[in-house]
């Protein structure tokens, strides 16, 4: 796995989707390393001095293709005071990427299908592995939680990711007025062992989850109850 590195990147382009909501198309000066679908950097608002220590950052999933190297999008939720500075960027603004980092990457064979539970913006390192040109092993399933429905934003995303490749088939679950073709309600552990089974080999399915502490820790209960071994639940924390 290739060793962090610092890059300069400039704001290509700012994606507004809700209050407290934002995209950003960053385009490095030079492509970035070579990344595997769920792995985060660390972006950087202030100006990196390389004879000094590195400048409070925040950890961001990279939610773009890992073939992309050109360009990277992270989604931000914001949360707190540095989320309220990166969602105070500008476009042409310079900021700093430091990538890639982390082992929460995907997997999945006819014998380990995949099912992936995302709550919000923990969508985010799961729409890197819809959007690469990489070959699913096995079956792929997708549940993707939000309040409102103008909170699931990359519904058309994946709706085109599901499209393109048969191994991927994803659901969205939608807390108030869901709209048509979606699930009123949250995620929930029954959901997701009910996508297992659509997969073929339940018995052996991984679970990887990615959002809210919350959701996280409902879930974990939830499948272990259900019999669920902790080698088969994989988790991408985040505030």
């Amino acid at each position: 796995m290739p060793q962090p590195v610092r890059i300069r990147a400039q704001v290509a382009e700012l994606i507004d989707h809700a209050p407290g909501l934002r995209s950003l198309i960053l385009k490095p000066e030079r492509p970035v390393p070579r990344f595997r679908p769920g792995q985060f950097l660390h972006l950087a608002v202030d100006k990196w001095d390389p004879s000094a220590h590195w400048p409070d950052s925040r950890p961001l999933s990279v939610a773009s293709s890992p073939e992309s190297r050109d360009s990277v999008r992270v989604t931000v939720s914001e949360v707190g005071r540095f989320t309220a500075r990166i969602m105070a960027a500008s476009e042409g603004d310079t900021v700093w990427l430091k990538l890639p980092y982390g082992e929460f990457v995907v997997h999945s064979s006819e014998s380990e299908p995949a099912i992936l539970v995302a709550g919000g913006t923990g969508v985010a390192p799961f729409i890197s592995l819809a959007t690469s040109d990489l070959a699913f092993g096995g079956p792929v399933r997708l549940l993707y939680g939000v309040r409102r429905p103008d909170l699931l934003i990359y519904r058309e995303v994946l709706d085109q990711a599901a499209a393109r490749n048969p191994q991927l088939q994803w659901e969205a679950f939608v807390e108030e007025d869901a709209p048509e073709g979606t699930r009123p309600g949250r995620l929930s552990a029954e959901a997701a062992l009910a996508a297992a089974q659509t997969t073929g080999s339940p018995a052996t399915a991984v679970f990887y989850l990615s959002g809210p502490p919350e959701m996280i820790s409902a879930l974990k209960t939830g499948l272990a109850a259900a019999g669920v071994g902790p080698d088969r639940i994989r988790v991408d924390a985040w505030e």
